[in-house]
């Protein structure tokens, strides 16, 4: 375990968030989109669980990373129609955090980068960046899997719609390129010194 890193909790309602004491980072994105495996190469841990089962997790679960900042991992949206903001439990503690919330540094919108943005991820890219606007990030994740001449045109045209469109932000990475992450790291405490 990465003495730097610790679990802090795991919240199922709003008012057990624990104190708003460190800037945070949220991670959110499709089942399946490569999260937890982007926590764990962020943070150099296991710390982040994967689950066989998508769209299980119905909590917010928080580490404190080199007593910093705090990493924030949401329950993965699709399979469980988790974007409909009010159907489900989990849906009104998003959207209290999210809303209420007044140290979220960044969100990090994850897409995977073979697939481009589906519709469902346009949803939820709408509804943060209603909220947090210019605190919204993308990370299309799983590069290093893009085969062709296509899927890597593909991935440059939704680089530009992002950043033409919508003046986002946006890193392209892959757990397997040590770079990539160096420089999301590196991200992430340059922007809590500004």
């Amino acid at each position: 375990m990465n003495e730097n890193l610790k679990f802090l909790k795991e919240v199922f309602e709003s008012r057990n968030l624990p104190e708003e004491s460190l800037p945070e980072f949220v991670f959110w994105g499709r089942s399946n989109v490569g999260k937890s495996s982007l926590i764990n190469s962020i943070t150099k841990s296991k710390i982040a669980k994967t689950s066989k089962t998508p769209g299980r997790t119905r909590s917010l679960v928080f580490f404190e990373f080199e007593k910093r900042i705090r990493i924030v991992d949401f329950p993965g949206y699709g399979f469980s129609k988790i974007p409909k903001f009010n159907e489900f439990k989990i849906d009104r503690l998003i959207e209290n955090y999210l809303s209420q919330r007044k140290v979220i540094k960044f969100i990090f919108l994850l897409i995977d980068a073979r697939h481009g943005m589906m519709e469902i991820d346009k949803n939820i890219f709408c509804q943060l960046d209603k909220i947090l606007g210019s605190k919204l990030i993308i990370i299309f994740t799983k590069i290093d899997k893009l085969k062709n001449h296509e899927d890597k045109k593909n991935l440059l045209q939704n680089n530009n719609l992002i950043n033409d469109n919508f003046h986002k932000r946006f890193f392209n990475t892959s757990i397997k390129n040590s770079n990539d992450i160096f420089i999301l790291r590196k991200f992430l405490f340059k922007s809590i010194e500004e």
